[in-house]
């Protein structure tokens, strides 16, 4: 009885010995995304410039990961997959604050990956159909902005310092001046959770404020700073979150969005900022 046990044993080991080794088993195919490109339609939906800064992968809408650009990941995938793709922005130009734009469209592409190989995709986002636009771009006769009583100066046209185009806004503080503030028109944004963003390229030497007047009926307006932006000295795009703040007063008729700067009463420097391709989306 030993005897025939121990063959069959034996046996077993001959047999599995015996059986061909997949050396690829565990090897893992590469993925290579440098960068995502935004298209868009110049008339409804302005401008193309874009910060996106993270890759949101997904296969057969499950999430992969999500991956600083430029980005290249291994996969334990190989052969014909569905991948899709979303751009990732720093919420509020904050680096903790990482989420998927919400009004970019997916990146949707069959791709075949090969183990131990790397395979590079070049994703082209563009905006969703159904999204809605209030826009600046400061190319046209007239702004859209307007001066508040607050305010000891004016928002203007110029070409000395522009990011695309012809032209750009500035808004120039230097004594006796020291405060600086516009809004929009009024405007009637969703208020039952739909995303609200504001999208701006600017430069300045000053920190500025970004909020929203909200306005009632027989009732003072209700100001809501939302963010305030450090200076950079070249030009710089953010996208900045109003949904909770219009949420938080979705009782308001109407509501503005307001850009607000005050000069140092100490400094001696004139305090200097540029706006281009102010979007509000929802």
């Amino acid at each position: 009885m030993k005897h025939i046990i121990f063959l069959f044993l034996f046996g077993i080991f001959l047999f599995q010995s015996c059986k061909k080794i997949d050396v690829n088993e565990g090897v893992p195919s590469y993925i290579s995304i440098p960068s995502i490109e935004v298209i868009t339609d110049p008339a409804n939906e302005g401008s193309n410039s874009h910060k996106i800064t993270d890759a949101w992968v997904y296969f057969d809408n499950n999430l992969q990961g999500v991956y600083p650009l430029p980005a290249t990941f291994p996969v334990l995938l190989s052969g014909k997959q569905n991948i899709s793709i979303k751009a990732g922005i720093k919420n509020n130009g904050i680096a903790a604050t990482r989420v998927n734009y919400p009004f970019y469209d997916y990146f949707k592409e069959e791709v075949f990956l090969t183990k131990d190989s790397t395979t590079i995709i070049n994703p082209v986002v563009s905006y969703f159909d159904n999204a809605v636009f209030y826009m600046e771009d400061f190319e046209l006769s007239g702004i859209k902005f307007i001066t508040t009583s607050n305010s000891d100066t004016i928002l203007f046209r110029t070409t000395d310092s522009v990011f695309e185009g012809l032209n750009s806004g500035a808004a120039h503080l230097a004594s006796p001046h020291l405060t600086f503030e516009i809004a929009t028109e009024e405007v009637h944004l969703p208020k039952v959770g739909t995303p609200i963003y504001v999208e701006l390229n600017y430069k300045c030497n000053t920190a500025f404020q970004v909020g929203v007047f909200a306005n009632y009926d027989q009732a003072p307006v209700v100001i809501q700073s939302i963010l305030t932006i450090t200076p950079k000295s070249e030009w710089n795009k953010i996208y900045i979150d109003l949904t909770s703040t219009i949420i938080n007063s979705q009782n308001a008729n109407s509501h503005k969005v307001f850009i607000s700067m005050k000069r140092d009463i100490n400094s001696t420097e004139m305090a200097e900022l540029y706006l281009d391709n102010f979007k509000i989306v929802y």
